[in-house]
C-alpha cells in the first residue's frame, strides 16, 4: 500500500514556445522620415528609399559617425515632441536631444543608437510585412484601412 508523502510530482506543463508576434504594418509617418542616406552619400534617403531594392542606398552599418548624428538630428527635428527620462543624463527633451546628438556627446551616442536600431527595426518590420507594404501607402485608402485609423485614435 503506498502512502502519500506530501511530496508533489514536478511535471512539465505547455513550454512551448509562443509563436512570435506578427508586426503590424509600418506608421504610415515612417514611411517619408529619413532612415539612410543615398549611394552618394550626401542625400538622405527616405525608409520607402531604403527599402526599395530599385534605389541604391548605404547600410546604416556603412555610415560614418558624423552621417548618423545628421541622420537622427533630422529624424528628432521632425518629432513633434520628445521627453525621455534617462539615468544619469536626467530628463531629455526636444532641443537638449538634437543638442546632444549634434555635439555627439556620450548621451547624443546612446540616443543616436537608439535611433539606430529603431530604423533597423523599421526596415525588418518592412520587409516583414512584404514589400507591396511601402508601394500599397501611396494609394487610396480603403474603408478597412479607415475602420482601422478610427480604432488606433
Amino acid at each position: 500500500m503506498a502512502t502519500k508523502t506530501g511530496k508533489r510530482r514536478l511535471t512539465k506543463r505547455g513550454s512551448k514556445k509562443k509563436p512570435a508576434k506578427k508586426l503590424g504594418p509600418v506608421p504610415e509617418k515612417q514611411w517619408e522620415m529619413p532612415a539612410g542616406f543615398c549611394s552618394d552619400g550626401s542625400t538622405q534617403a527616405t525608409l520607402r528609399e531604403v527599402v526599395d531594392p530599385d534605389q541604391p542606398t548605404m547600410q546604416l552599418s556603412d555610415l560614418t559617425l558624423q552621417q548618423r548624428a545628421e541622420l537622427v538630428t533630422k529624424r528628432l527635428e521632425l518629432q513633434k515632441e520628445i521627453n525621455l527620462a534617462m539615468i544619469g543624463a536626467g530628463m531629455i527633451d526636444k532641443a537638449r536631444a538634437i543638442t546632444e546628438v549634434k555635439n555627439k556627446t556620450k548621451v547624443g551616442r546612446l540616443l543616436i543608437e537608439i535611433e539606430h536600431q529603431m530604423i533597423r527595426n523599421l526596415i525588418e518590420q518592412s520587409q516583414a510585412t512584404g514589400p507591396a507594404t511601402a508601394k500599397k501607402s501611396r494609394g487610396k485608402a480603403t474603408k478597412a484601412t479607415k475602420s482601422r485609423r478610427n480604432i488606433k485614435r
